[in-house]
């Protein structure tokens, strides 16, 4: 064997242990069928490592640094959105390993587990938010475009960021409420379970109020109207990239493609609301 088989097989076993450690550390988060999931995956990732193990003889140092990005990012984003990030990897993992397999006899049943987990993987976990994407999805959507339409509209009708933020927070509060009666209705008439309605409004809720925060907050600290304008649209900059993100990742969509979908309809939002400011300003001063 090669110093380069051997350094790249020593990578391969340091990307198992350190596999093995952090699906340990969902698993023990879990509960249910997802802990069960979990736990068995991060014990086919130990039986990975004891077999580089025998091949290059070493005992190697999981990646802490990785462990503690990914149970961080599980934290956050939940553990759907975690693994399909961890998914990516082993995809090329699965490809590296491959580029060995003529000097490493056995690695093909390593690639036939890496296929498997991510089919038990994405086949199996269940999280609750997740079974209301299209309501987040929806409820992101219409309450950047709507309360950043708002925000840029008033801006220019009214040319005073204090005021601009009282309006901006009463129309948002209310657009919140009209918004979560509307998803419940709407998921109590769809959903044939009884919990789906609580739950669907009770995420939409949650997101038109951030949304809503975020927007509206600058108007209350900046003096200037403009310059509050340009935070909270940087604001919703922020929040329309990390939330494509985490619906590309978790959908499988290329997400340069969903984010130009997103960024052109609202910026198509915000332009005319700018004009329509405009024109009500030069209208009824």
């Amino acid at each position: 064997m090669t110093q380069e088989t051997l350094a790249r097989i020593l990578d391969y076993q340091r990307n198992e242990i350190t596999e093995h450690i952090l699906y340990g550390a969902l698993a023990r988060r879990a509960k249910g069928k997802n802990a069960e999931i979990l736990q068995m995956i991060s014990d086919d990732e130990l039986r990975h490592y004891h077999f580089f193990k025998k091949i290059t003889g070493r005992d190697v140092r999981p990646a802490r640094a990785k462990i503690l990005f990914y149970r961080t990012v599980s934290r956050i984003f939940g553990f759907t959105f975690t693994i399909k990030m961890m998914d990516n990897g082993e995809v090329q993992a699965e490809h590296d390993y491959s580029e060995v397999e003529d000097r490493v006899p056995g690695i093909k049943k390593i690639i036939r587990d890496e296929v498997r987990h991510e089919a038990a993987l994405m086949g199996q976990i269940e999280e609750d938010a997740l079974k209301h994407m299209g309501s987040m999805v929806l409820a992101i959507n219409n309450s950047i475009q709507e309360i950043t339409g708002i925000a840029v509209g008033l801006t220019f009708a009214l040319s005073n960021a204090l005021l601009v933020g009282k309006t901006a927070l009463i129309s948002g509060l209310a657009a919140t409420l009209a918004m979560v009666a509307s998803e419940y209705l709407s998921q109590k008439a769809e959903s044939a379970d009884p919990n789906a309605p609580r739950r669907a409004a009770l995420y939409t809720g949650i997101i038109y109020l951030f949304v809503v925060g975020a927007v509206v907050s600058p108007f209350f600290i900046f003096a200037g109207h403009y310059a509050a304008l340009g935070v909270a649209i940087g604001a919703v900059v922020l929040i329309v990239s990390v939330f494509t993100f985490f619906m590309s990742v978790v959908k499988g969509i290329n997400y340069l493609k969903a984010l130009a979908e997103v960024s052109l309809i609202t910026a198509g939002v915000v332009a005319l609301s700018l004009c329509l400011g405009i024109g009500v300003k030069m209208l009824l001063g």
